[in-house]
């Protein structure tokens, strides 16, 4: 159960900023908070005009003080490099999710029934399954916070990123 409430203690900050969006500028102090982390992934400083969805999900590990077992990271590409460097990457695109794990996808992916390996172009947050279903919640989803509903198993997921909850 520990680690189960820590995993939902990561999900509840991610929550914590549903429906917050680009068009009131609400979405800025996910950006702050990120860009407040050192040291800064890449030395760049996200600005409010860029893609932020790893920003997003980077930004929920640094609210929950888990930067130790999530690495932060602006780029989803560079952030699964980093999953695969400390063995916390799951390839299996019918790998079943549990809640606060890390979910890529490649969008540009090309309908197959093959391994996606394609460029990971936009990341959330697993908040909990149902049958064949992952719920996921997502920064820059239409430019704001907001969640996802997808298969389990679907093309264009790129994998999972396990971050250690039993380590917390």
């Amino acid at each position: 159960p520990e680690e189960q409430a820590v995993r939902l203690e990561l999900v509840g900050a991610a929550q914590q900023w549903l429906g917050w969006k680009e068009s009131d500028e609400s979405f800025k102090p996910i950006i702050d908070l990120y860009n407040s982390h050192q040291p800064l992934a890449q030395g760049y400083v996200v600005k409010y005009t860029d893609q932020w969805c790893a920003a997003f999900v980077s930004a929920a590990a640094i609210q929950c003080g888990m930067t130790d077992i999530i690495p932060t990271e602006c780029g989803c590409q560079r952030q699964i490099e980093l999953w695969q460097a400390i063995g916390c990457w799951e390839e299996n695109d019918n790998y079943m999710p549990l809640p606060g794990d890390y979910i890529y996808y490649a969008w540009d992916e090309l309908f197959s029934f093959g391994d996606c390996t394609g460029w990971a172009d936009h990341v959330g947050i697993v908040v909990g399954t149902a049958g064949p279903f992952i719920k996921v919640i997502e920064g820059n989803r239409d430019d704001m916070v907001t969640y996802r509903i997808i298969l389990r198993g679907n093309w264009q997921i790129r994998g999972y990123g396990l971050p250690d909850y039993a380590a917390k």
